[in-house]
């Protein structure tokens, strides 16, 4: 996902709609040989990851075919939507009261650690879909040729649980957080499946909703859940809630994909790629709007305009003529409003004490995605 319009806890005008984060968003990590390599790649913590002795020569062999290619991607840290979700789910349990200096770093380091498994999972998908550019520039592989891309993007699916075990967390949450750190890998290699293997014209008319809201749960959704969750367990939370919280970042990762689709077709954020879900067939929830709101007849004629692509004459007339982009737009609202509203259910059943004010200002960044994307 690409837009460089959302700015979030990037600056004055940033400031001034929300109150200041546990931290400020700015990637605190850089795997540049001057950030989080600089402790985690130090000399004794790479012998301890490698398991092995190893020379000055090992290190700089490494560092050009893995960290340098990493360090392409982390420069351009991208909207961090994710590392907001981990500090604001955190200060839902914490309204204005001060945050120590512990609970500041943990919430710095949980962010890094879901933005890197994001990194990962982005360079990965840009190889799988031929994508040529990823935000703004050149797309990984593209760079550095697809064997060391691949490798890097793997890599990052299991770097970051190393960081998080640097994080200070206390060691009765850390099996826990394993299992929801692996169900969530586990689940966005399901969803990136369905992304691949599901060509949309393929499927029945009443089946297609079903498969795009299943890739959209399990690939976005997931890392979205594990984000909220991990706010949570450094707020210090009972099961119970970051269940609640889980849900809530599942929920709310399917609407930001939503209007993401929706993006895609409209071309506000990228035009360059506009129509690319479609001309390449995969789960898009305008696919399902357009299934969900047509008949036989009308569903075909749409597939028969998305069949004339990169010709988008007849689509872009079919698409005006059925009012898609209010439909989906509509869609993606309703479940954005109901990711909220199941949230706020969530915290009232759950008898714990919560910050109206923060849950005001996770709304806040849930109007600023609609805004930007829709």
């Amino acid at each position: 996902m690409k837009n460089p319009g959302l700015t979030i806890y990037s600056g004055a005008n940033s400031a001034k709609r929300r109150t200041k984060p546990v931290h400020e968003d700015k990637p605190a990590k850089s795997l540049n040989g001057n950030g989080a390599d600089a402790g985690m790649f130090a000399d004794s913590r790479l012998t301890e990851l490698l398991g092995i002795d190893h020379s000055a020569a090992v290190a700089s062999a490494l560092r050009e075919a893995l960290l340098d290619p990493v360090a392409a991607l982390t420069a351009n840290p991208g909207k961090r939507l994710r590392a907001q979700l981990v500090s604001m789910t955190y200060r839902l349990f914490q309204d204005d009261r001060a945050v120590s200096f512990a609970a500041a770093k943990q919430c710095r380091d949980c962010a890094e650690v879901v933005e890197l498994m994001h990194a990962g999972s982005l360079i990965v998908d840009d190889i799988e879909d031929g994508s040529k550019m990823r935000r703004g520039g050149p797309a990984l592989h593209v760079q550095f040729g697809v064997p060391l891309a691949l490798n890097a993007g793997n890599w990052l699916y299991f770097c970051p649980f190393e960081l998080l075990k640097d994080a200070g967390l206390p060691a009765e949450q850390m099996a826990c957080l394993y299992e929801r750190y692996n169900r969530t890998l586990l689940r966005a290699h399901f969803g990136q499946a369905l992304d691949l293997g599901a060509k949309v014209p393929q499927l029945p008319q009443t089946s297609v909703a079903e498969v795009c809201l299943a890739g959209m749960t399990l690939k976005t959704g997931a890392l979205m859940g594990f984000a909220a969750a991990l706010g949570g367990t450094v707020a210090g939370k009972p099961h119970r809630v970051l269940e609640s919280l889980d849900a809530f970042g599942v929920d709310l990762g399917i609407a930001l994909q939503m209007y993401d689709d929706l993006g895609n077709v409209i071309g506000k954020c990228d035009p360059q790629k506009r129509f690319e879900d479609l001309s390449l067939s995969r789960p898009s929830w305008v696919w399902a709007c357009a299934a969900n709101s047509t008949n036989a007849y009308e569903y075909e004629t749409f597939l028969s305009a998305v069949a004339e692509l990169p010709n988008a004459k007849a689509l872009e007339s079919w698409i005006a003529s059925h009012d898609l982009i209010p439909t989906t737009r509509a869609s993606a609202r309703q479940h954005l409003d109901r990711a909220f509203d199941r949230l706020k259910q969530r915290l009232c059943d759950s008898e714990i004490a919560w910050s109206s004010r923060a849950l005001n200002e996770l709304r806040q960044l849930g109007e600023e995605i609609a805004v930007a994307y829709g």
